[in-house]
């Protein structure tokens, strides 16, 4: 009898074990598939700060200062070769002008104009993993741009000041190479394409855009 209840409860007991290893397999192999899959998107998470020569066309007629175009940028991995990228961008340009009339006299008159670019795009590093030092990738993307332009006049009869904000579509598309001096820290250097359109004129332009040579420095986050 002893030697039945021992048979039966040996066999109770590796059916249990079978059982319980054929249902906790696929969930114990799931978890290093899953933070393997967590790593990936998260070597290509980080932010960089970028300067370009971007400039579009200058208006005739006036004399002209422009800025740098800057943008900074934070990625978020989707695996080890995309990452979604969204940017915010700056660029400025002053230009002044004078008009003289007779008894009025003199008008001079400045306008300010801003442009500001919220970019989303998708980020491809077709040939690298996060593992590499030296690293090409492709960019491309859509999204808002807000322009605000602020007028000024003054002369001998007349002092005043306009502002005025609008919404455009900008579409931005680049190639450029992140190189790596630690896993950390590196820079990035490359050029890209950018426009953005406007229903009403800015500055009696619809549309701004041209080619930009970019350089800057790129950070990934640490997670521990």
């Amino acid at each position: 009898m002893t030697t039945t209840r021992a048979i039966r409860s040996g066999a109770i007991s590796a059916a249990l074990f079978l059982a319980l290893a054929f249902i906790s397999g696929p969930a114990l192999a799931a978890v290093p598939t899953d933070a393997i899959v967590a790593q990936a998107q998260h070597s290509r998470d980080g932010a960089g700060l970028q300067i370009s020569s971007w400039q579009p066309d200058e208006p005739t007629g006036f004399g002209n200062a422009n800025t740098a175009a800057y943008y900074g940028y934070f990625t978020k991995g989707l695996d080890q070769h995309l990452a979604w990228e969204n940017t915010l961008g700056y660029w400025g340009r002053t230009s002044k002008w004078s008009e003289t009339q007779p008894i009025i006299g003199t008008t001079n008159h400045e306008l300010q104009t801003h442009l500001v670019p919220m970019i989303t795009a998708l980020r491809f590093y077709p040939a690298t993993t996060s593992a590499n030092r030296v690293e090409p990738y492709l960019t491309a993307g859509v999204g808002p741009v807000l322009g605000v332009q602020i007028q000024k006049a003054s002369g001998a009869l007349t002092a005043d000041q306009t502002t005025t904000t609008q919404v455009g579509l900008g579409v931005r598309a680049g190639a450029g190479v992140d190189l790596w001096a630690t896993q950390v820290f590196g820079i990035a250097a490359g050029g890209h394409f950018q426009s953005a359109s406007f229903g009403a004129d800015m500055a009696n332009e619809k549309l701004y855009q041209a080619w930009g040579v970019d350089f800057g420095f790129s950070y990934r986050f640490q997670y521990r």
